[in-house]
Formats: C-alpha cells, structure tokens, sequence
C-alpha cells in the first residue's frame, strides 16, 4: 500500500496583518457582495432574538456536518469532528517537457489552514462561500495573519510531502492516506483548469492525537491543465478548500 505523505499540522497563532494583506479583499465582488448580505441578514435575526446563545454553547461541534455532496464519500460513522478548516495555498505539479505529449504530474500542495470550526458548527452556509472568496484573494504574504473576510485565524498548514514542525501551541499532527475521491460539483469554483477532487482520508501511523480521517470538500481550483503543451518543468496551481478532521 502507498501511503500519501499528507501531513496537517493544526496551531494556534495570530499576528496583526499589514494593511496591505486586505487590498484585495475588499474589490466587493459578486461573491462577496453575497457573503456579506448573508452575514447582514444573519446579525439582523440575532438582533431579533430573545434568548442570544450562550458562550459555552457557540462553537458546538456535534453540531458539525459535511455538505451534502460529500453523501459520495464514505461516511465518518462513529467519529466526531474536531476541527474544520479553510485551507488556501497552491496545489504542485511537474512536466517532464512542455509538449502536449507529457501529462503533469502532482508532485506536493502547501497551504495555510484558517480556523473554521464554530462558522462550521453554526454558519455553514457561510462556510461554504469562503473557499470561492478565499481564491480569489492574493495569497497572504503574512502567514500569521487572519484571512479576510471571516477574519479566520490560523491554526496550522497543510504539508504534502514534507513535513512541518510548529512552533506555539500543538493541536497534532495528522498523517493520511487516500482512501477516496469524488470530482467536485460542476458548479465549483474552476479556476484555469478546474477544482480538484472532494477527498476521503483516512490516518495512518505517525499521526499525534485522536485523528482518524480528514475530508477535503468545497474546492475551489487546483487542478492541472490535461497536457503539458506550454507549461514549465514545475508550476503552482493556486486553489482553496475546506479540511474537516475527525477523531
């Protein structure tokens, strides 16, 4: 069995972020107008409520699901989700030339993960826009810092091939192996040349803590072009996605 050196390191860090960082941010696309009409109308039912919900009760995670398309991938029975996360960053590919003789070949993907737990647990539907704003946002220059427009903090990053050592607080590690995929929805967010695959991993020996699988959903470009006709030996492709974990 070839085990995928997938390896998610989940920390918890917050910088102030450059001015700079939120340029692109705010250009209030279609998407964004969206997202934030969604949240209007979301703290104008808050207002309206008699009985605000509780600290303790804000961020309940069994509350946590995965979107329904994911119904494709096998199920987490028996496991609970721990944390959920909007990862942004860039999926890697090779070409052994640059005609359209060669096929890319996935050689790593690195990316940030963004701590989506309580929007999760109590906006998924928020959720669920962010990775298709999340790409069409510069990746960040400063790592540590919140990622607009949810102002998520960061809580780790996502390593494929090659590991990564934090340095604040350890929320594990989780090493897995592919166990499944499903292309993503024909309305995803394409990119150049499409979403990656919706992802079911499961966790393999040398993962620290209680995780068990890792889903990858929600994708938001990623995928390589079907040749390499004009590509260089190496290349990113940028993308965004949502990660639940599970224990």
């Amino acid at each position: 069995m070839y085990i995928l050196p997938w390896l998610v390191c989940l920390v918890a860090v917050s910088t102030a972020a450059p001015a700079t960082f939120y340029d692109d941010a705010y250009d209030y696309s279609d998407d964004l107008l969206e997202y934030y009409g969604k949240v209007s109308k979301k703290i104008n039912q808050l207002r309206h409520t008699s009985s605000p919900t509780k600290a303790s009760e804000s961020c309940d995670t069994s509350k946590i699901s995965l979107p329904a398309f994911a119904s494709s991938l096998p199920s987490p029975t028996g496991l609970t989700a721990t944390y959920v996360a909007l990862g942004r960053g860039t999926q890697n590919y090779t070409c052994a030339d640059s005609t359209a003789s060669s096929t890319p070949v996935a050689i790593g993907a690195v990316a940030n993960l963004y701590d989506a737990t309580c929007l999760a647990a109590n906006e998924p539907d928020l959720l669920a826009d962010l990775p298709t704003i999340a790409y069409k946002i510069a990746l960040p220059t400063n790592e540590y810092a919140t990622f607009p427009p949810a102002n998520l903090e960061l809580m780790g990053h996502h390593f494929f091939l090659q590991p990564y050592y934090t340095r604040e607080k350890q929320y594990g590690i989780a090493m897995t192996n592919k166990k499944d995929s499903i292309n993503a929805p024909s309305d995803a967010t394409k990119g150049e040349y499409g979403a990656v695959t919706w992802l079911y991993l499961e966790a393999v020996s040398g993962t620290v803590g209680d995780y068990k699988a890792v889903y990858r959903v929600d994708t938001a470009s990623g995928s390589s072009p079907t040749t390499c006709k004009g590509m260089a030996s190496a290349f990113e492709i940028q993308y965004s996605a949502v990660y639940y974990f599970y224990s």
